[in-house]
């Protein structure tokens, strides 16, 4: 799964960097503006976000900022930064989605834009929640596009209407008529091309028979400067959210920021990997906070409590809590520490951590090393490492590919967190 902060990353240093040039003077002046602005627009451009929606973002900061006077115990740089975090939340917020029960979700989009998978992280996102769902597609044309999402549908455990020959009204309809015995039904149409006025047609008569709750118009990240066009081309459909696909496909935020002033739409999904649980509703307020180093810690509360909630790492804090911390626990706790994202992943959660993170860059390697460093030892070894005499630390270093100063600071560090471990156990 993406790390949204690693897509953001460019973006967010740069913006945080032209903010904190500023002077501290007692009055946010022309020049201040001036330079701030132009290294923001320049960031702006290199995340690909389109020319219209700078212009205008630019243009309310600097209404914002000029000529205003500082709050007391506010710098410049401080206020400029409170005013684009603002403008950016604008720019990209909108209400949270509030699923109705019984109701229709028509996913549509452009060829190869990721319809499908999406339907799939969408019904497995119902699932976790405990929210009936029935999968139906509506695209004959694509080979294997059915079996697909049949494939989808099986592997995550909902429900897929079976595949009869019949035209995509008559689909639709024999789902709808599946609705008293689910919570939602998502409809999975056929990629459009831009200038298909067949198949555009037929979308709009879809959507005439269907009456969906829920409109989505799917984007791939990829999308770029062509998103004026993409709108041109389903102008004619009822629309009423965006769930962008691909994340993990490009790593430039320019889209993100740029969708919901070119559609006037809504932003309500993020497809954030392969897995169907690489999948997140949008939350304006957690997005614009990683972009600008304001940390996420809802993210950090949630992957926690993930790993916490895990029988494996209940039964490591029982262990610690009387006492007992040997080499074995570490890798557990190693383990846990890489399903999190890795050092410089838990770091980026936490708010005014992201001007460190250089300097650890390194450390989530480390982490590989000391794992082979583990690895190499015997059972009786990561139970009692007072046996490490040199010639055992020789041979874990030549296995493990590492020297005999690598293992002797793992064990140092070992010995570091037992320490710790045993006040905490008294």
């Amino acid at each position: 799964m993406i790390d949204t902060q690693e897509m953001f990353g460019r973006l967010g240093v740069s913006v945080r960097n032209a903010v904190q040039r500023i002077g501290n003077g007692s009055v946010v002046t022309q020049k201040d503006i001036d330079k701030a602005l132009r290294e923001i627009r320049i960031a702006l451009l290199e995340a690909d976000v389109a020319l219209p929606v700078i212009k205008t973002f630019l243009q309310k900061v600097q209404d914002q900022a000029l000529g205003r006077n500082l709050v007391k115990s506010l710098y410049p740089d401080q206020l400029i930064s409170k005013i684009v975090y603002d403008e950016m939340l604008a720019l990209v917020n909108n209400d949270p989605v509030h699923w109705a029960r019984r109701s229709s979700i028509l996913v549509m989009g452009l060829q190869g834009s990721g319809k499908t998978t999406l339907c799939g992280k969408l019904a497995f996102m119902f699932k976790a929640q405990n929210i009936s769902t029935l999968l139906v597609s509506l695209d004959p044309y694509r080979p294997a596009a059915q079996s697909q999402l049949a494939v989808i549908g099986n592997s995550i455990g909902v429900d897929v209407l079976p595949v009869v020959e019949e035209d995509v009204y008559t689909t639709a309809k024999r789902a709808l008529s599946k609705t008293p015995f689910y919570d939602h039904i998502i409809f999975d149409t056929a990629g459009r091309l831009h200038v298909d006025k067949e198949l555009m047609e037929e979308l709009v008569q879809l959507q005439n028979i269907i009456r969906a709750k829920e409109n989505l118009l799917v984007c791939d990240s990829l999308i770029g400067q062509s998103i004026t066009e993409v709108s041109k081309s389903f102008s004619k459909l009822t629309l009423n959210g965006i769930a962008l696909s691909k994340l993990d496909a490009n790593h430039k935020a320019g889209v993100i920021l740029s969708l919901k002033s070119l559609l006037d739409l809504p932003i309500k999904f993020l497809g954030t990997g392969e897995k169907p649980q690489d999948f997140m509703q949008w939350d304006a307020k957690r997005i614009v906070n990683r972009i600008l180093d304001q940390g996420d810690i809802a993210e950090l509360v949630h992957k926690t409590t993930q790993l916490l909630s895990h029988e494996t790492h209940a039964q490591q804090l029982s262990r610690i809590q009387k006492g007992i911390f040997t080499l074995d626990d570490l890798i557990v706790q190693m383990d846990a520490m890489q399903k999190m994202g890795g050092l410089s992943s838990i770091l980026k959660l936490i708010p005014g951590m992201g001007a460190i993170l250089e300097s650890l860059q390194n450390k989530d390697t480390s982490f590989k090393k000391e794992k082979a460093i583990l690895s190499s030892m015997t059972v009786k070894e990561r139970k009692d490492p007072k046996i490490l005499d040199a010639s055992r630390k020789k041979r874990i270093a030549r296995g493990s590919g590492t020297t005999v100063q690598d293992v002797n600071q793992l064990l140092t560090r070992f010995g570091e967190m037992k320490k710790m471990f045993g006040k905490f156990s008294k």
